[in-house]
């Protein structure tokens, strides 16, 4: 047997385990999830990991080994190609167990190994810690540093087609203030992303030079909310962002921009059941170099979460942003998202979920307009509170004015062990 067929055979098998598991279980027994928190989020005694103690720490360690199959690993329309993809992922987090203020650290890794495309093996990673300072009854101090290493999807539209993924590190950093008196709230975040891309091996020879996409960004966010029923509370929200290049692109464009956007919103609570928030408004982004367009328009988001049952939860979403591109000539893109998903638990240990997503992408600049559409289908097995399994199914396909276009799909199967 190859070593394809044996990882397709794996793969079902695991797969089957995964079924069998599941008309095994013991039947589930209703629990009504708390306001706020949906069936998959709700604590289960019986198979929540009880972390390791450390001092005032408690520590949960977990691995994850996983096999994935991917029937178009370049995410091309083309010349489509499939490959098998190994996938290990460790983390560690680490969390204070304090009466008063709060300290976390998350670190972890994921590394990916393909069985016939070794140029496109990856190895990811993120450091992120984060703490309150509790200074009197509903105010307190937050703030936190990250780092994260990753690799750019081939899927992505500012794919440079190299010999390797595109890897680039993400360096973060924040600090806020949150005060509550009464009915009335305030907060003030302030954020820094410094984003470093790393070249990468043309397909051709030689070397794809990306110093032109890194850069600094600043955002600053005050909001005022006011509470004007029991857990409901509106609000006013106003950003402030600035984004800074290092470079010039290719093309000799300054990139640099500021931007800010301003929306009015109300938390929502309806019988503990139905909660979440929506918000509109108007956002704006103006760049340093004239030949890019300004990009301006609505601002509009929100979330609701529907726990139909004690077993059953329905999410709904929709954002609207504007995000940053290396295209040729366009200032960046209007990015509107609109999905829903469901949770269901099926037995007490058996977690079954479905998502789906729609967008589009329009470029400010160019006469371009990407549609996006996202599907999800995945069960979890809890085995105990020491070991799980899942499987996955993703589809994702991009319809575009250019020839940027293709579909995928991902089967995974994957295990995992937590203390």
């Amino acid at each position: 047997m190859t070593d394809r067929n044996r990882r397709v055979a794996t793969l079902l098998s695991g797969c089957a385990m995964a079924v069998a598991a599941t008309l095994t279980a013991a039947e589930a027994q209703a629990q009504e999830p708390r306001r706020g928190e949906s069936v998959f989020e709700r604590p289960r005694p019986d198979y929540d990991p009880l972390g390791v103690r450390a001092g005032g720490f408690l520590v949960f360690p977990r691995i994850e080994l996983g096999e994935a199959y991917n029937d178009n690993i370049f995410a091309d329309d083309d010349d489509e190609e499939d490959d098998f993809i190994t996938v290990v992922r460790p983390e560690v987090d680490v969390e204070s167990n304090w009466g008063r203020h709060a300290l976390n650290l998350r670190t972890g890794a994921e590394a990916g190994f393909y069985l016939d495309n070794e140029d496109e093996n990856f190895l990811d990673g993120f450091a992120l810690l984060d703490g309150r300072l509790d200074v009197v009854r509903e105010t307190f101090i937050f703030g936190g540093l990250g780092w994260r290493h990753r690799h750019e999807d081939r899927g992505s539209p500012d794919d440079v087609a190299g010999e390797e993924p595109t890897e680039y590190d993400m360096y973060s950093a924040n600090l806020g203030a949150f005060r509550g008196r009464g009915r009335i709230s305030a907060r003030l975040d302030g954020n820094v992303d410094h984003f470093d891309f790393h070249d990468v091996d043309a397909a051709g020879g030689g070397e794809i030079d990306q110093d032109d996409r890194d850069r600094v960004q600043y955002l600053l966010t005050g909001r005022v909310g006011y509470e004007y029923l029991p857990d409901t509370e509106a609000f006013v929200r106003v950003s402030g962002r600035m984004r800074n290049y290092e470079e010039v692109d290719e093309n000799g464009l300054d990139r640099d921009s500021v931007g800010y956007a301003a929306v009015i919103g109300t938390d929502l609570d309806f019988t503990g059941k139905v909660s979440g928030e929506v918000f509109v408004g108007y956002q704006h982004t103006t760049y340093d170099n004239e030949e890019l367009n300004d990009i301006d328009g609505l601002a509009a988001g929100g979330s609701l979460l529907w726990n139909i049952t004690g077993l059953t939860s329905l999410r709904g979403f929709l954002e609207v942003s504007t995000e940053e591109t290396t295209q040729a000539n366009a200032s960046g893109y209007l990015a509107t998202r609109l999905g829903a998903s469901v949770e269901h638990e099926l037995l007490r240990n058996v977690l079954l979920g479905a998502g789906l997503t729609v967008g589009r992408d329009d470029y400010e600049g160019i006469d371009r307009e990407d549609d996006i559409f996202t599907g999800l289908l995945s069960a979890r097995y809890l085995i105990n509170r020491n070991f799980y399994a899942g499987a996955e199914f993703t589809h994702r396909t991009r319809n575009s004015d250019t020839a940027d276009e293709f579909s995928q799909n991902v089967i995974l199967f994957r295990v995992g062990a937590q203390l």
